[in-house]
């Protein structure tokens, strides 16, 4: 069989730059990457059923037989609302305006001949011939000589590839008004982080696998919004003059960060065991990620703050410094670091019980280690604004506190097998219909006095429903609704922003899995 190409390559090169945002569930991260998963809620550590392999437990790919390509799409409709005495602010208006995902994964078996063109041949599939005869397969090349599993699955090598989000949404709360702004202010995240995943498995036996992956990450960042710091932020002469100045604990600034961008890597071990027919094990390892620091450029406006500060009278500052130009504003551009902000470590342990040859129970369960998310890192320098300078230093660190606890994720789920046509030739049927349901639950990361508008993951609770029509041997259509249960969260005192405090946030987001897998 040819080994994946120079073009598959290039061809997965340029989907990482082209895969779309998706929005994110457990924590920040996304509970399934294939419709097939999204349909069981998540679970996925035991199954191996379709190219998404490499991403979820690559040892998966040693029980995949033949070659198999999956594409999926999805759409996300999140509804948030943020309250404070202001009144209710919501992302963007009520029309369902999507946010587009994709994402590709491929099992290669290096022993295996590739049937493309039988993938042409719909509806008969190479295996009957015009009159509907069978067409005897090929013989294998020495049959007899192979062990049981290499009958059954094929070679024990396998190689994956593909590209595959993991974190990301979009949310823009609009015309949000708090006390700390004169006007409306729009608070808005753009996340993507996606990886460009080369795999590898080998199976031992009939009994087990082990696969590892290598995840080479491109991710970028936008951000909007209100920015709170400590006063200690300003030169001391300005912090300290408390005769002349109203000065507060905290000072707000209003922050657009665009186009922050970082790369790195990671990588997932994975053992899959299945010690008789009915029961699959899978045992996963995530290792953190190891990015660059993010680098892009931020506009901060410190108009409104310099207002209060001085009452409404920012000459005042030239009494403090001479060198304060009040014509010049209080608003300028800087270049923008963003320090340690990575993906947590996070250990995965999943089964399949198949009690009935058309049943199959699944069970996954993952810790993920949210706590090393303390808090948001940032170092501004550079700026085009001399009073800022002046105010503050040539370079600012930005601190936010995010407190993040650690997650246990539990999922459960179900998949039979409806219907099926009759059979094209023996144990092949012309169709196959199959159902699943599962749900997903953990207790969010985010603490309640730290939660901000525009990172809206808190959702708990998670159902979902989903088919596949097989389509002979080697198409199949997918499809997932996934349903992320209202949840609220209530603010009191806010650590990081004292003008978030007496508030909440309503977070409740549904989706929509759309996948195509190809047997080739």
């Amino acid at each position: 069989m040819p080994s994946p190409t120079k073009s598959t390559i290039g061809a997965a090169l340029a989907l990482l730059l082209l895969s779309g945002v998706a929005s994110a569930t457990n924590g920040p991260k996304l509970i399934a990457l294939g419709a097939r998963s999204a349909g069981r809620a998540g679970v996925d550590y035991a199954y191996a059923d379709d190219g998404i392999g490499p991403a979820t437990n690559p040892a998966g790919m040693g029980f995949v037989v033949g070659n198999r390509l999956d594409n999926n799409w999805a759409l996300f409709d999140p509804q948030v609302t943020w309250t404070n005495s202001f009144g209710s602010f919501s992302d963007k208006d009520d029309l369902f305006i999507p946010v587009p995902a994709f994402s590709f994964g491929a099992v290669f078996d290096p022993t295996a001949s590739w049937r493309v063109k039988s993938a042409f041949d719909m509806g008969r599939w190479g295996l009957v011939d015009a009159e509907g005869k069978e067409i005897p397969p090929e013989p294998i090349e020495d049959w007899d000589s192979l062990s049981e599993d290499e009958k059954t699955f094929g070679g024990r090598l396998r190689f994956g590839i593909g590209v595959f989000p993991i974190t990301g949404g979009k949310v823009q709360i609009t015309d949000m008004l708090t006390s700390g702004f004169a006007q409306p202010v729009d608070w808005e995240t753009d996340i993507l982080t996606v990886s460009l995943t080369p795999s590898l498995a080998y199976r031992f036996n009939k009994y087990i696998s082990i696969g590892m992956n290598l995840q080479i990450i491109y991710s970028k960042f936008e951000l909007d919004g209100g920015i709170a710091q400590p006063s200690s932020v300003l030169r001391d002469d300005f912090e300290f003059a408390a005769g002349i100045l109203s000065v507060n604990p905290q000072i707000v600034t209003e922050a657009d960060i665009d186009d922050a961008f970082s790369y790195g890597v990671s990588g997932r071990l994975g053992i899959m065991l299945q010690p008789f027919d009915q029961l699959t094990i899978g045992i996963v390892y995530q290792e953190r990620t190891y990015t660059a620091d993010y680098l892009g450029r931020t506009q901060v406006n410190a108009n409104d703050e310099i207002q209060r500060l001085t009452n409404g009278n920012a000459g005042l500052l030239q009494v403090i410094d001479p060198g304060i130009n009040p014509a010049l504003g209080f608003s300028g551009e800087y270049d923008l670091r963003i320090q340690d902000y990575e993906q947590p470590r996070q250990v995965g342990l999943g089964f399949a019980f198949r009690p009935h040859p058309r049943v199959s129970l699944g069970f996954d369960y993952t810790f993920i280690d949210w706590s090393m998310l303390r808090r948001f890192k940032a170092r501004l320098s550079n700026g085009n604004n001399p009073n800022l300078d002046i105010l503050t230093s040539r370079t600012i660190h930005v601190r936010i506190p995010l407190n993040f606890k650690d997650q246990h994720v539990v999922a459960l789920s179900a998949t039979v097998l409806v219907a099926r046509g009759e059979d094209l030739v023996e144990n092949v049927p012309k169709w196959a219909f199959i159902m699943r349901g599962g749900y997903n639950y953990a207790a969010s990361p985010v603490p309640s006095n730290a939660t901000l508008p525009q990172l809206p993951v808190i959702n708990e609770h998670h159902v979902a429903l989903g088919f596949s029509f097989q389509w002979g041997p080697q198409v199949e259509f997918n499809f997932a609704w996934e349903w992320q249960l209202p949840n609220t969260i209530n603010t009191g005192t806010h650590i990081g922003d004292f003008t978030l405090s007496n508030s909440s946030q309503e977070v409740e987001i549904m989706a929509f899995h759309l996948g195509l897998g190809v047997n080739f």
